[in-house]
């Protein structure tokens, strides 16, 4: 069976493409999601996103190698395993990052994807609700929401960040992030607003446009230079091949697009027959690159006349009351994002841009072995903090095991110092900020393990034992012109034709914060650049 196009993975780039490029209702496309349909209810939910963590049906369960700059500890790596991917099981937080990390892009030789350039794809792809203007879109697919605060401690935590030197800020997505606000996130009258809501749920009854879930690819087909094809394993076993009258894009996370281009053979051709497959094209670069963010939460534990939100989730009485208000509103506890606070700031404290990203949550937890969340029994909040530039880099790769080969993550978190000091300066500031009024006047103290670390040297050890990824992997496929790039500016896969790629891992280097709405953005974005070049 041929199709116009042939795009992997439904994530945040993919269904962005499938739906553009079907949008004439004349070519043909086809999008195929190796996980199921979105219809576990704990996705449309918002606040109970943590379950969806743990859960095989809706997440890739993988974990990285030990990671030595996290003292041996191997990171929980887990990726959308849905339609929707990662936009469906994600903290829904809506972060574009600063105007300079593009323009950074643009000025490495990546033409039209400086600042300027991305920002109408931005506003494209948006429903704001506080609607038009300079910054912002309406009639997009993706609503996006301001957070309504569900507590007091919440609200008390912004006060102390502002007494704290941190200037409040109305919008985090205007280009400028410094500072600190109440976030805006993928959410529409109370539920989640993943991709597969925002951009399939009209696209899938086009007779144009066909989605096959349950369909694990295994390769890109070439023939000679050109990607003419894709083959996948079904749901029953079958091995079936669809061609590509025009391209193939890849869009399967920034783990998965560099996994299916290795098993097509495609990357350094020596590490390729190291592990017995036959190179078909040498690109070295592929999953090269591989950075993300790093977090470290500062747990408060409150006054007991100061309830959080796990007070409100673990009480039945109260649990009850919360569902019925939502299922009614569709407001309430049960309709937020995972975070209330975001803010961002110069931890050098040198007039630069920001450096750290700070997020507040009214609920305190700790995980459990296999990842998830399990709140504690007592009031608490969690702040936390990433060092938004990371300067350490891994690789995603296949390595051989018991004659046959394996994926192998190497995130390489802290492995470069400039990442360590950032995270130690942003740990400090979370405490000044907790410890400043109002927010002091609810603080009864620091809940473990970090209550002791107090030196530099214990702060750091505490951030090597316990610091987890975000869940912002990119750059395994990056962008650029030098001899390790994977794509070109129009992301086409170097050497080859016919074969795009569109999700994170292009990004040669990581935005400042979530990483979900620049990956939608990649998506808008390359499907005009391919109507625009077949229109022309």
């Amino acid at each position: 069976m041929q199709y116009d196009y042939i795009v992997i993975g439904s994530g945040s780039g993919g269904a962005a493409v499938a739906a553009r490029l079907s949008e004439d209702g004349k070519t043909t496309v086809c999008l195929l999601e190796a996980g199921g349909k979105d219809r576990h209810p704990f996705i449309h939910i918002p606040v109970l996103f943590p379950h969806l963590l743990t859960n095989p049906n809706t997440t890739w369960q993988r974990k990285s190698e030990p990671v030595p700059g996290l003292n041996g500890r191997p990171m929980f790596f887990p990726s959308g395993k849905v339609l929707g991917g990662s936009s469906s099981i994600n903290g829904m937080l809506y972060i574009r990052g600063q105007a300079q990390d593009y323009d950074d892009w643009r000025d490495g030789g990546n033409e039209g994807w400086g600042w300027d350039d991305v920002l109408p794809f931005y506003r494209k792809m948006e429903d704001h609700q506080h609607g038009e203007n300079a910054s912002h879109g309406v009639g997009g697919p993706i609503a996006v929401s301001n957070t309504v605060l569900s507590n007091q401690s919440s609200g008390k935590f912004l006060e102390a960040a502002v007494a704290a030197g941190i200037p409040r800020i109305a919008d985090l997505n205007t280009g400028d992030q410094h500072g600190i606000s109440t976030v805006q996130g993928t959410i529409r009258k109370g539920r989640r607003d993943s991709t597969a809501r925002g951009y399939l749920r009209f696209a899938k009854s086009r007779s144009n446009m066909t989605i096959r879930t349950g369909a694990n690819v295994r390769r890109i087909v070439l023939d000679g230079t050109r990607a003419s094809g894709v083959e996948y394993v079904d749901k029953a076993g079958g091995v079936v091949t669809l061609r590509a009258g025009r391209e193939v894009i890849l869009s399967a996370s920034a783990v998965g697009s560099p996994q299916v281009l290795l098993q097509s053979g495609i990357g350094d051709g020596a590490e390729l027959k190291a592990v017995g497959v036959e190179p078909a094209h040498h690109l070295p670069g592929v999953g090269k690159n591989l950075h993300d963010h790093l977090f470290i939460h500062l747990q408060p534990r409150l006054k007991a006349a100061y309830p959080t939100l796990n007070q409100m989730l673990s009480s039945k009485p109260r649990m009850g009351f919360e569902l019925l208000r939502y299922g009614v509103t569709r407001t309430g506890a049960f309709g937020l994002t995972s975070t209330e606070i975001c803010g961002f700031l110069d931890s050098t404290q040198q007039g630069l841009r920001p450096d750290i990203q700070i997020n507040y949550r009214p609920f305190s937890f700790d995980y459990s072995t296999q990842g998830g969340f399990m709140f504690h029994p007592f009031p608490g909040g969690t702040a936390s903090i990433c060092y938004t530039r990371p300067k350490s880099r891994g690789a995603v790769s296949l390595v051989s095991q018991n004659g046959g080969t394996r994926l192998a993550i190497q995130p390489n978190y802290l492995d470069r110092d400039e990442d360590v000091q950032g995270m130690l300066r942003g740990y400090k500031m979370l405490r000044k900020i907790i410890n400043t009024p109002p927010f002091a006047e609810f603080l009864e103290g620091e809940h473990g393990p970090g209550a002791e670390a107090r030196s530099d040297d214990e702060i750091i050890q505490h951030i090597r034992d316990h610091a987890a990824t975000i869940y912002h992997p990119v750059g395994t496929c990056k962008m650029g012109t030098d001899p390790m790039s994977v794509v070109d500016d129009r992301l086409r896969v170097r050497g080859l034709s016919g074969l795009r790629i569109a999700d994170a891992s292009i990004m040669p280097v990581i935005t400042s914060g979530n990483t979900n709405a620049p990956a939608i953005m990649v998506g808008e974005k390359c499907a005009d650049m391919i109507l625009s070049e077949r229109n022309r």
